[in-house]
């Protein structure tokens, strides 16, 4: 057999590194606010700092081809102000994400200015969540929440969000083959 060009540079699969669900120490790679119709969002680009996964997503980023996309992001909601109960929520979460940050990182204090919050420490709680492509389903580690680098040590990990399905079970009968009087299907 004579040997094609690439074997030794060729990937085998199924040897896509998976981050493991638990908590890690996190870094701000990047932030920025990003400006839509509904509202604005602050897009927060992050890696794990620390241990055995270090740099999980600079390695997942420099081995994709074509266009690439940075898989370690957070999206913060920005509150509109408008008083309403969703509003609140967002406040409440946008908050306690600055809280994470500001108790992780000693001395810093939030200024509204959302470029101050790279290289900053939080920690990350990943949980798994299921997804669908084409009819085939599986699942990925995916950041769940925070907290800050302290408490990410002690964190619980969160239960898998899995697809809605239907609640109601279909069950399909089998079709009837009438195999004649006395032959066999074999």
């Amino acid at each position: 057999m004579k040997k094609w060009n690439g074997y030794e540079t060729t990937q085998v699969i199924g040897e896509k590194r998976k981050l493991p669900v638990g908590g890690y120490v996190c870094k701000i790679i990047d932030a920025n606010e990003e400006v839509y119709g509904w509202g604005n969002v602050v897009v927060i680009h992050f890696d794990i700092a620390e241990g055995p996964y270090k740099n999980f997503y600079l390695e997942q980023y420099e081995k994709q081809k074509g266009d690439k996309k940075w898989k370690g992001t957070y999206r913060l909601t920005c509150p509109k102000d408008d008083g309403s109960e969703k509003d609140e929520r967002i406040k409440k979460n946008f908050k306690t994400f600055i809280h994470h940050i500001e108790k992780s990182n000693t001395g810093y204090k939030w200024d509204w200015n959302e470029h101050n919050l790279r290289a900053k420490l939080f920690g990350g709680i990943f949980g798994e969540k299921e997804y669908e492509i084409e009819g085939n389903t599986g699942f990925f580690t995916t950041l769940r929440y925070t907290t800050d680098t302290e408490s990410v040590k002690t964190s619980l990990i969160p239960k898998p969000i899995l697809l809605k399905r239907d609640t109601l079970a279909t069950t399909t009968k089998a079709p009837e083959i009438n195999w004649g009087d006395d032959a066999l299907p074999f």
